[in-house]
């Protein structure tokens, strides 16, 4: 995406944190000193962050199958239905890319744990008794920490150790 698209994009969010309140005149964040309303303004901001990630990329992936003049339909038996129509080849290519769309998600979510820019995300997993279904106490394992806060370099490993890859037809991984 050249920078000119990437402002256009841009500029919907940041009229949306204007009008919520988020931002001052200059852009800066406006954080509210009320514990329920920062606590809202953090989650919209993720929010705002993964849907604003989720345009780019539908956007992106439509410039690039070249239907720039066409709409997602709500009807997606017909779609489906319509695909299977499809020859090998045709199915092939939407599985690439499809396959690409989902590494490219998953890299893009990955970085926006490690580097949010609206601050620190504090990500745990806190184990819990299988009986009880109770956290156990002091169990809380950081998975984003200063220490470990690359899970976007850590997704292209995990494809490679937990995809069933090549099985169920998806692509070899990325190897260097």
């Amino acid at each position: 995406m050249n920078e000119k698209t990437r402002l256009e994009r841009q500029q919907r969010y940041l009229s949306i944190c204007r009008e919520r309140g988020w931002l001052g005149e200059d852009d800066e964040e406006l954080w509210p000193n009320d514990d329920d309303a920062r606590i809202e303004m953090a989650r919209g901001l993720f929010g705002l962050t993964l849907v604003s990630d989720t345009d780019n990329l539908f956007a992106d992936f439509r410039d690039q199958i070249g239907a720039t003049d066409c709409n997602a339909g709500s009807d997606v038996g017909a779609a489906s239905e319509l695909l299977r129509s499809l020859n090998d080849d045709q199915k092939t290519a939407i599985l690439t890319l499809l396959d690409d769309f989902l590494d490219t998600a998953v890299h893009i979510g990955m970085l926006r744990l490690d580097r949010f820019d609206h601050g620190f995300i504090k990500l745990q997993v806190v184990q819990s008794d299988p009986e009880e279904c109770e956290p156990i106490p002091d169990s809380e394992i950081d998975i984003i920490s200063d220490d470990h806060n690359e899970l976007f370099q850590d997704a292209l490993q995990w494809k490679e150790d937990y995809s069933r890859g090549t099985q169920i037809g998806r692509r070899e991984p990325y190897r260097d």
